[in-house]
Order: structure tokens, then sequence, then C-alpha cells
């Protein structure tokens, strides 16, 4: 099996940990391995690992050779000439693969983020093992059974059974408002869209010249040209540039457990909490204080019967938020833009 880890966003929703220069992927917030760093090692033992791909921009490339220095296997760094979402970058890899990595027609090619959790790992590698004996007639995506309402998430709609553990993929769905995401918990044939995906070869590139033909005309030429030519890819991502079109579509609901660590929330939920239902790193020092996350970089935060709160400190600044509603951080981080450009 090829695998490629994109590491290439810039993500900003753990704003003021994560920035552009700095984003969530290389971030270590919980021991001293970056998220990067696991979801890398999370295949150092897996026995169908035949190559490993990391794509990334070019702003990162020194962090990402820093951070996998540990790594001992057969890797690859690749890296985008500029940031074009999920598509370009999957596809820069795979045509990675076609010109050096002879690939057969039925090659299995996995692609997934680099800042995601799964836990337990052993759990989703026997569920690729499985994958990885199968002969596969469609592309697969992978589902994770929701815990809870979340609107941060987009959502696939579960048809019939195929065979095993493949479902039919009735629809995609963006990320719902709250309503709606209570109702898809109710009805109980709702995943969430872990944006991990696995296919052959053959499947691939029938499916991207039959449903986004832009992007297959600009494979037809050679790696470097591909590279020569990558700003003229499309800004999309691979969800919709082809996933969401495909007839030839299978989910597999993840047996293990899984988080994006996309928000303030999702951190809160995947760290360790004291008797208090504290999540408390860096110097805290927390009176008659429930169910708050409070992160301090260097100054000491003390709390005095607070509850429900999410606090991080950073050298230049300070996120005070109520739980349930740090998905909000993108719009906070819109106004500081705005703030900035009428400043200048």
């Amino acid at each position: 099996m090829k695998i490629i880890i994109l590491a290439g966003g810039g993500g900003s929703r753990l704003w003021p940990i994560s920035s552009k220069d700095f984003p969530k992927q290389f971030l270590t917030l919980m021991d001293n391995e970056s998220l990067l760093q696991k979801t890398v090692k999370r295949f150092s033992n897996f026995c169908f690992l035949e190559e490993l791909i990391v794509v990334t921009n070019v702003d990162y490339v020194p962090l990402v050779e820093e951070q996998l220095k540990f790594f001992k296997g057969n890797f690859k760094v690749l890296v985008e000439k500029e940031g074009k979402n999920t598509a370009p970058a999957a596809i820069l890899g795979i045509k990675y693969l076609q010109e050096n990595s002879k690939l057969k027609p039925t090659s299995k090619i996995l692609v997934l983020p680099s800042d995601h959790l799964i836990s337990p790992e052993h759990l989703f590698l026997a569920q690729l093992e499985e994958l990885e004996r199968q002969e596969l007639d469609r592309m697969i995506t992978f589902g994770v059974r929701p815990s809870k309402p979340e609107t941060g998430y987009g959502y696939i709609q579960v048809g019939e059974k195929i065979e095993k553990n493949l479902f039919e993929v009735k629809k995609f769905e963006e990320k719902p408002d709250l309503k709606k995401a209570e109702q898809f918990l109710l009805e109980g044939n709702f995943l969430w869209n872990s944006g991990m995906f696995l296919f052959t070869k053959q499947i691939f590139f029938s499916e991207l010249k039959k449903h986004c033909f832009e992007i297959f005309k600009l494979l037809e030429g050679s790696f470097d040209d591909v590279c020569e030519n990558f700003e003229k890819m499309p800004n999309i991502s691979l969800d919709y540039a082809l996933m969401e079109k495909s007839k030839r579509l299978a989910v597999c609901p993840l047996e293990a457990s899984w988080s994006d660590v996309g928000s303030w929330d999702s951190i809160y939920d995947v760290l360790s909490k004291d008797e208090n239902d504290n999540v408390k790193i860096g110097d805290v020092l927390a009176i008659d204080t429930q169910n708050c996350l409070i992160m301090s970089k260097k100054r000491l935060i003390s709390t005095i019967g607070l509850k429900d709160l999410l606090i991080v400190e950073t050298d230049d600044a300070i996120l005070l938020a109520k739980k349930g509603e740090s998905q909000k951080v993108k719009d906070l981080l819109l106004k500081l833009q705005s703030r900035a450009k009428n400043k200048g």
C-alpha cells in the first residue's frame, strides 16, 4: 500500500497557538510528538506499507524534515509551490508514484491528513490490512460514528451494505447547524467525514477523467511538468473535486475513535483531565473551576469560580471562549485580518 500524507495546510482554527507560520500539524499538544509525527509513526510498523509520501507547502519543508528525522522508513517529501487544497496535493503524490514507483492498476493508495488522531491505532491498521487483501472495485472513504451532534464536521449518509464492512454512500452533507446535527445523530445512518480515502490507481484515474477532467488533463505530462504547472491546478478539495461526484464510492465505518483536533472544544475532548474535569497546561492555578481548558505558555493563569470556558495564552494574544463556541474562531480571525488591513 502506498500512503500519501497531506501536510501543507495552514490551519488557523487553533488560534492563537496555531498560525500560518506554524500550523496545527506541527504542534505538540498532548505529549512530545506532533500530530504529523503521530501520523507518520502510525504506519512505521504497518506490514503492508510499501512507500510513504508527505506532501507539504514550500514554507513548511524545514519543519517537516526536522520533525521526521526520527522516521527510519522509506519516505519522500514532495513540495507544493503554493497551497491549493487537498485535491492538487493528493494529485502531486499520485503522479509521483505513477512515474517513480511502477504502480500497477490494482496498486492501493491511501490518502489522509497529517493532523488527525486515531485511537486505538491497531484497529485502524487492522481495517487497512483487511482492505489491502480485498479486490476493490470502488474508491473508499472512511466514516466515523458520531458521538455527539457535531457542527464542525461534514457528514456522509450511509446506504445499503455492499460487503463486509463497506456500505453505499447515499450523499455527502455539508457542516450542519446544531438542529440538523442532532437530527443526523438520531437517524443513526450518518457518519462524520474523516477526509481519508483509499483507492486503486485504475479506479482513481478512471473516475478523475470522468468527473474532474480539468485536473486529469494537467496530469498528461511528466511529474516535473505537473510541478511546473502546479499553479494551474484549481483550488479544490478532493471531496468536492471527485468523491462527492463519483458513483463508484463506498464508505467504511472506522472501528477506532477519531478526531480532526480542529477546534479548542475537540482539544478539550481528547486531553486528560483533572478531578474537576479541567485540562490544565502550563502554569495554571484553578480554584472552584470546572470543565475548563486552560493553557498557559509563559504567564501564570489563575482562575476562581469558572465553568465551561476555553482559555489560551500565548506571547501576543489571549483567547477566552465559552465551550461549544470554538468553531467561531475562524470568524474572529476574519475580523482580526480586517482590522489589520484597516490599520495598514
